[in-house]
């Protein structure tokens, strides 16, 4: 009996000891999901040269103008790889001191780090070389990345489409309007969001030059950023918005596959009965 009790306590302990296990194990893999991000601006050799081509070298994008983009809870690491001393210094639009944040002087080989939790434009300069100016953009994380698929599917050459990726935080109307006589993309939001922007990034063989947006009937402002996989806009909207009109040069499914097909069998029918009839005649 006493062996049958103590074979029991082990199996208790033994699934107590993997039970917490795998609680752990959530709980690390929920951290991680969630964790933020540090982003990395070296500053270059040479930098405090005011002729020097760049001052900054955003590490993940090459970008060398010391603006980034980041979300509530990233930091910003600037590492000095220049041979003189720098600072990374919080200051207004206007340029003036705010006392937001300062590293005071970092030396060659050292680094200064700060975590951004609230919204907003964050400029900064070095206290030494003013002529290095910079700002970190906080916004909302905007969501994952999403596809529509088989958009024009009717147009496209083999029939399938074209897919078109977007960000948000929530799930767009998989039927988008192609209008190729108003040389537009209409593209539906079902439901309210919290984002204050959405990306949509166009494949240049749906829309060739996507340049002019409105969101519910009024023209907005936006951001064009041309990529290897297409153009990226960048829109602003609205919790309530519902509707994203997108026009550009031309939608090139206008002449696509089916379009081309049908034109070229009435083409081919003209012509036969054209034929038929001289022959008959002759």
């Amino acid at each position: 009996m006493i062996e049958i009790i103590e074979y029991s306590i082990s199996i208790v302990g033994l699934v107590l000891f993997v039970v917490s296990i795998l609680v752990v194990f959530i709980l690390s893999s929920s951290s991680l999901a969630f964790a933020e991000t540090t982003y990395e601006i070296k500053i270059p050799s040479g930098a405090s040269d005011p002729g020097a081509p760049f001052f900054w070298s955003e590490k993940s994008t090459g970008v060398t103008t010391g603006v980034i983009t980041i979300y509530p809870g990233d930091s910003v690491i600037w590492k000095n790889a220049d041979t003189a001393f720098h600072t990374i210094t919080s200051v207004s639009q206007s340029g003036e001191e705010n006392g937001l944040f300062d590293s005071g002087f970092f030396k060659p080989g050292e680094s200064y780090t700060r975590q951004f939790n609230e919204l907003g434009d964050f400029y900064y300069y070095c206290i030494i070389h003013p002529w290095m100016n910079g700002v970190a953009h906080v916004i909302k994380n905007p969501g994952s990345v999403q596809s529509i698929f088989r958009v024009a599917s009717g147009y496209s050459d083999d029939g399938l489409g074209f897919e078109v990726k977007y960000i948000l935080d929530i799930d767009l109307a998989n039927a988008v309007h192609v209008d190729p006589n108003g040389r537009s993309l209409t593209f539906t939001i079902p439901g309210d969001t919290e984002n204050e922007q959405i990306t949509i990034i166009l494949p240049p063989k749906l829309i060739e030059n996507p340049n002019t947006v409105w969101v519910d009937g009024e023209m907005v402002n936006i951001d064009i950023e041309e990529t290897v996989t297409g153009s990226k806009l960048i829109i602003p909207i609205q919790p309530h918005s519902k509707e994203i009109k997108v026009m550009g040069s031309y939608v090139i499914p206008e002449f696509g596959f089916l379009t081309l097909a049908v034109l070229s069998i009435g083409l081919f029918s003209i012509l036969f009965f054209a034929r038929s009839k001289f022959s008959f005649l002759r």
